[in-house]
C-alpha cells in the first residue's frame, strides 16, 4: 500500500526566503515486492506458452514426417493434386498437365497453399513455378520457429497473365528462419485453373529446397471424377 509523507523545502535563505510544505507518495518494501511476483508470474506464464508453441510444432513436423513417409511408400501421386507440387518441377510445359497442382474449382474462391520444407533457413527468395493461367500469387507469409504466420511479401505476381507460365521468384525479407511458406492466390481474378508445378524456398547461400509436403485450401486431384494417378518418384 502506498503511504504520503510530508517534506519541507527551504527556498532562499532562512532570513530572505520561503519554506513550503508537499505530501509525496512512500512507497514501501511490500509493494516493491508484490511487483516483482507479477512480473515473473508473467515471464513464466510466457514462458509456457512459448514452450506449448514449440511443443505444437514438434508434433506437427512429425506428423508431415509420418505422411510423407507414406507417400514414398505408396509410390504414385494423384493427377492435379497437392502431392504434384512435391519435389522439383516436373511439368513438361505449359498448360493444363496433370502433373502440376490444380484447385477444385477453376474461379469459385481464392486460394491458398502452405508449402513445407526440411530444413529452417534464413530465406532469400520464393520460386513458384506456375505452368497453367499464371499470374494470379498476390501474397506471402512464413510460419516463424513457434508458428506465427508473418506476411512478407504482397504485391503483382511476377509472372504475368496472359504469358501462359513461368517462374515467380518473389523476394522474402524477413528476419525469421522458416521452413513454412503460405502462398495466397487470387484465383477469382485470373480466369482457369491456376496451376502451379512446383515451389522452391532459397536461402541466402542460394540454395534451394523444394516443397516436401503441402497442404492447400483445396485441390482438384480430390475429386473422384478426376481421380487418375501416375506413378513418379518422390523427391
Amino acid at each position: 500500500m502506498t503511504r504520503w509523507k510530508t517534506y519541507r523545502f527551504q527556498i532562499g535563505t532562512p532570513l530572505a526566503g520561503f519554506s513550503f510544505r508537499m505530501a509525496l507518495p512512500v512507497f514501501s518494501w511490500s509493494w516493491f515486492q508484490l511487483r516483482i511476483s507479477t512480473l515473473l508470474l508473467l515471464v513464466l506464464l510466457v514462458s509456457i506458452v512459448v514452450a506449448w508453441r514449440r511443443d505444437r510444432s514438434d508434433l506437427a513436423d512429425r506428423i508431415v514426417d509420418l505422411e510423407v513417409e507414406l507417400a514414398q511408400v505408396r509410390g504414385v501421386k494423384t493427377s492435379w493434386s497437392i502431392e504434384q507440387l512435391y519435389g522439383a518441377p516436373n511439368t513438361s510445359g505449359f498448360g493444363d498437365y496433370s502433373t502440376a497442382w490444380a484447385s477444385a474449382t477453376a474461379d469459385g474462391q481464392d486460394e491458398w497453399i502452405i508449402a513445407q520444407f526440411e530444413n529452417e533457413v534464413s530465406p532469400a527468395e520464393l520460386h513458384i513455378h506456375e505452368t497453367y493461367n499464371p499470374g494470379a500469387v498476390y501474397k506471402v507469409s512464413v510460419f516463424t520457429p513457434i508458428g506465427n504466420e508473418v506476411t512478407v511479401w504482397q504485391g503483382t505476381d511476377p509472372t504475368p497473365q496472359g504469358s501462359g507460365g513461368g517462374v515467380s521468384k518473389i523476394p522474402l525479407q524477413t528476419i525469421w528462419q522458416t521452413k513454412k511458406v503460405k502462398i495466397y492466390i487470387a484465383s477469382k481474378k485470373v480466369s482457369g485453373w491456376n496451376e502451379i508445378d512446383a515451389i522452391g524456398l532459397v536461402d541466402q547461400s542460394g540454395d534451394v529446397q523444394w516443397t516436401r509436403h503441402a497442404e492447400a485450401s483445396s485441390s482438384y486431384g480430390a475429386r473422384y471424377s478426376r481421380g487418375q494417378f501416375i506413378s513418379v518418384p518422390f523427391f
